[in-house]
């Protein structure tokens, strides 16, 4: 006769073997802060002695939610979003709690649809990085009447929570080093007018050559954000600056090809900067000053707010954490006249002495409920 498997572990086992209550075993498992170090090393060991593995629906059924958290991208390719992603699910995990990824591809409907999906599988909550900030789209996708934390945009009228990036401060780091450096004739191949980020860095960059009057400043705006279109650009220009800020690095990669193929010589006659620190910053001939921005923690504080709200309920705070940028140095510029290291720090608004180490700047409002 074939042995009889012993059955999986439960967790009344788990708390007779450590001695504790189940309610007990459930808060290390789920809300470790709320229990003595001892009496968790305790459950932990149980844990591992009995190769205890908590049952993924079981939160779900006592709930009437899920344990999974929705993560709604418009680009899952691209490497920024990726970042984002990796940090909502290292949090996720953490915190006991799966991640569902889902991938809009820029298109409204299919990112309403993911979140009508994600509403009827009771999911504890959806971070999204929404395609517009048109506020009747947010709300349209709160009423879903599910929790709702922005990524890389900051939520209008702190009616939610959001994780976003100071991309003025850093449109105005990447210029100020470029004059720092000694370009006079900038140009900012920037993306569509529409994209707030874009904006903003433009916004920065603007404010940065208002203090030198002998600097000029030029903007093109490319139709995609994209390593061809910033050639292009390039390709099509009469006159060469010395100086050009891209608002994202794919575009500054074009760039640099680009200007590359005119026989101009990066950065003696032409510093180039961009911006997200991507991977295709370093992959080119010549690598890239960029300006780099905490990307996973946007995915980790967007999942960490919105846990707190569905944990906290009533007591939760509505946060908008801004996140500050730095500027990252390398071949496509000269070094600055002051001789500072390699790495820069960004002069913004977020730290008493005008630092910006990359972390976060925190707005909160009490909650509406």
């Amino acid at each position: 006769m074939d042995a009889v498997p012993a059955r999986p572990a439960r967790i009344q086992d788990v708390a007779a073997a450590a001695g504790v209550s189940v309610s007990t075993v459930s808060n290390v498992l789920n809300r470790p802060e709320r229990v003595t170090a001892g009496t968790a090393e305790r459950v932990r060991e149980a844990v591992a002695a009995l190769d205890y593995v908590p049952h993924p629906g079981a939160a779900g059924l006592r709930t009437g939610h899920s344990s999974a958290i929705g993560l709604v991208l418009p680009d899952v390719t691209n490497s920024f979003y990726a970042r984002i992603a990796r940090g909502a699910a290292d949090a996720a995990y953490d915190h006991g709690y799966s991640l569902v990824l889902c991938h809009s591809g820029d298109d409204p409907d299919r990112e309403q649809g993911y979140f009508g999906m994600l509403a009827g599988q009771r999911a504890v909550g959806v971070v999204v990085v929404p395609l517009s900030a048109d506020p009747g789209r947010l709300a349209r996708l709160r009423e879903r009447g599910i929790p709702l934390v922005l990524a890389d945009r900051a939520m209008p009228d702190q009616e939610g929570c959001s994780a976003s990036v100071d991309d003025i401060a850093g449109g105005r780091a990447a210029v100020r080093h470029l004059l720092d450096s000694g370009a006079r004739d900038i140009l900012v191949v920037n993306g569509q007018r529409g994209i707030r980020q874009c904006a903003d860095r433009y916004q920065g960059a603007r404010q940065a050559v208002r203090s030198h009057r002998e600097a000029r400043l030029g903007q093109v705006v490319a139709e995609q954000m994209t390593v061809a279109y910033g050639a292009q650009i390039v390709r099509a220009l009469t006159d060469l600056p010395d100086g050009v800020f891209c608002t994202n690095d794919f575009l500054a990669a074009g760039v640099c090809r680009a200007l590359t193929e005119r026989g101009a010589r990066i950065p003696e006659d032409v510093q180039v900067v961009g911006y997200g620190d991507l991977d295709v910053a370093t992959f080119g001939a010549t690598t890239l000053t960029t300006v780099r921005q905490p990307v996973e923690d946007l995915g980790r504080a967007a999942v960490e707010m919105l846990l707190d709200e569905t944990e906290a309920r009533a007591e939760h705070v509505h946060e908008s954490r801004v996140f500050a940028p730095g500027l990252v140095l390398r071949e496509s510029t000269r070094p600055p006249a002051d001789g500072q290291d390699a790495i820069r720090r960004v002069t913004g608004p977020h730290s008493p002495d005008g630092s910006c180490d990359g972390k976060a700047h925190s707005v909160g409002v009490a909650s509406a409920r």
